[in-house]
């Protein structure tokens, strides 16, 4: 009993650790909250295949996060970086090519809840960018390479 009762402190103190760390590292964090008073439009997801079609932007998540976010320094360095006119339609079509582990897809305000892609998943997401501002995109599930996929989207008045 003695030693559970150990085993359950140490536990304890280490998932606090754990997270004091990620708060103070940020290796973990939520995106920006950004204010408006008005909402943006709903996004509208659908199911695809991964051929980009005319108008989208290709976003590929695998191993080497979004669009080899790695190596352009992510997360320190969002990559890839989306710029867009205010007023201006987003269209993406967002794929995982890991055969092997899910990812996550989110962007900050605009599609917060964000979406799950399982492995050979691929998905249109368009919206209308009616907040301008600095908007983080990132997976919105824990995955191998989840620090490393960070992205932007820069929506310009």
């Amino acid at each position: 009993m003695i030693h559970l009762r150990k085993l359950l402190i140490t536990a304890s103190a280490l998932t606090l650790s754990i997270a004091l760390i990620i708060l103070a590292t940020g290796v973990i964090s939520l995106p920006p909250n950004q204010s408006s008073s008005s909402a943006p439009p709903a996004a509208t997801v659908t199911k695809s295949t991964c051929e980009r079609p005319p108008g989208f932007i290709l976003i590929v998540a695998d191993l080497s996060g979004y669009n080899d976010s790695i190596s352009h320094g992510a997360p320190v360095n969002p990559w890839p970086v989306i710029h867009v006119h205010q007023g201006n339609a987003v269209r993406l079509l967002v794929c995982n090519s890991d055969p092997t582990q899910p990812h996550g897809f989110a962007i900050g305000t605009y599609m917060d809840t964000g979406l799950a892609l399982m492995p050979g998943d691929a998905y249109r997401i368009t919206f209308t960018a009616t907040i301008p501002g600095t908007f983080v995109i990132y997976c919105n599930i824990f995955c191998t390479v989840h620090i490393f996929m960070r992205a932007q989207l820069v929506v310009s008045s």
